[in-house]
């Protein structure tokens, strides 16, 4: 009698491994990697090419667990979002109304497949107007099948109000694009309370999101958090940036400094060494053609006796599952590594960690509030250049009846 196979263990091919590659959870870069390995050089990355290439192929048993590993491993770090909401005055109780919330039936795990969840909101209310809600989910989906793997993922929301601000202030972590969703809805409805109990002004949330921005303001905005934050953070490389055409809505001039980029660059990695020697970093006039997809920097810091190198992504993500590019995903940092110089213990890292995410998050806040700012500025001058030149316009009419009488 012949033994039976277990088809849990193979590994994917033709229209599974299409599924797979196809969805959210593997990237251009893995599956580019993997045709590279197999000495494929595909001069376009998008999946519409690729994927169909390595579906052609078998995958090993190292390559397939490669991709995987990629996958879980770059989901389970932890990202970051920022927003806030106006509040009606300084003196307003925030605790009340988010305990109504998460005493009531709210659910924000409803409907999202393939997940369970493990740990349930709970907030943990600071005496320094800080309120902590952390939950954690475990993913059973495309990994179950081939590897009987599942994944944990954590998720929190933190909202706090600050001294005499008349701003409450979300950061929003996820590790996963389930949590991303998650948090996405803990706020929302967080909003929606806050503004029923006539805590906030609104309960719309002021977001960076990808369309606030104006296209040259785009890399403009990126450009400068290569500043840093004061003496806590000072930049020391630019490790990479990944430029993009895909949401651009300009078409490329006639100018043979970026005509060339048209119809056959969607994505384009810039090595940190020659950053600054680039036009299209350089030179303003040429951010309106394209958009900064990725960018990762490393920042010196000091935060009293500690000091050493901090290694940051900035790049704009959404929880969105569809396909064409969404102009209302949000900017997003994630810490990838933290090399201290001396040994510390892992409460010491914790803390540090949670040091270096706040004045990231400075960093963003005031980066955009003066790209905000000077857009203002500029549309004053202009409002004002335009009311002049109209007056100017009428004054020889004004000239030829005065001359008439």
């Amino acid at each position: 009698m012949s033994k039976q196979i277990d088809l849990k263990g193979l590994i994917p091919s033709g229209e599974e491994l299409r599924i797979l590659l196809n969805s959210h959870h593997i990237s251009d870069g893995d599956i580019n990697s993997t045709l590279k390995e197999k000495g494929v050089f595909c001069g376009n990355s998008d999946k519409i090419i690729s994927v169909p290439l390595l579906t052609a192929m078998l995958l090993t048993s190292d390559e397939y667990a490669k991709i995987i590993d990629n996958s879980i491993s770059r989901s389970s770090k932890p990202k970051n979002k920022i927003s806030s909401l106006e509040l009606v005055g300084a003196d307003v109780d925030l605790n009340e109304p988010l305990k109504n919330l998460f005493s009531s039936k709210f659910n924000p795990f409803e409907d999202i497949p393939n997940i369970e969840v493990t740990k349930r909101p709970n907030p943990i209310f600071d005496k320094n107007n800080i309120v902590r809600i952390k939950y954690e989910i475990k993913r059973k989906d495309f990994s179950k099948d081939f590897l009987k793997r599942e994944i944990s993922f954590e998720g929190e929301v933190l909202v706090q109000k600050k001294g005499i601000d008349l701003k409450i202030e979300f950061l929003s972590t996820h590790t996963s694009k389930e949590t991303e969703t998650i948090n996405q809805r803990i706020s929302t409805a967080i909003a929606k309370e806050l503004k029923n109990s006539g805590v906030v002004q609104s309960d719309i949330e002021s977001k960076i999101i990808f369309s606030a921005f104006e296209e040259i303001e785009r890399v403009r905005f990126f450009k400068r958090l290569t500043v840093g934050q004061g003496a806590f953070l000072t930049l020391d490389n630019v490790n990479e940036m990944v430029i993009s055409r895909e949401a651009s809505t300009i078409p490329l001039p006639d100018d043979p400094q970026v005509s060339w980029m048209n119809q056959t660059v969607r994505h384009m990695t810039i090595d940190g060494d020659r950053l600054h020697s680039i036009f299209l970093i350089s030179d303003e006039k040429y951010y309106q053609y394209y958009f900064i997809d990725n960018m990762i920097l490393t920042y010196k810091y000091e935060f009293g006796t500690n000091t050493g190198q901090v290694k940051v992504a900035f790049f704009f993500s959404s929880s969105s599952r569809k396909k064409d590019f969404d102009r209302n995903s949000e900017l997003t940092f994630e810490i990838i590594g933290i090399k201290n110089e001396t040994n510390t213990t892992a409460t010491v890292k914790k803390n540090l960690e949670s040091d270096i995410l706040e004045k990231v998050r400075i960093l963003i806040k005031s980066e955009y509030e003066k790209i905000i700012k000077e857009r203002n500025q500029e549309s004053k001058v202009l409002e004002s250049n335009e009311k002049s030149s109209k007056k100017k316009q009428k004054q020889p009419d004004l000239f030829v009846e005065s001359k008439n009488d």
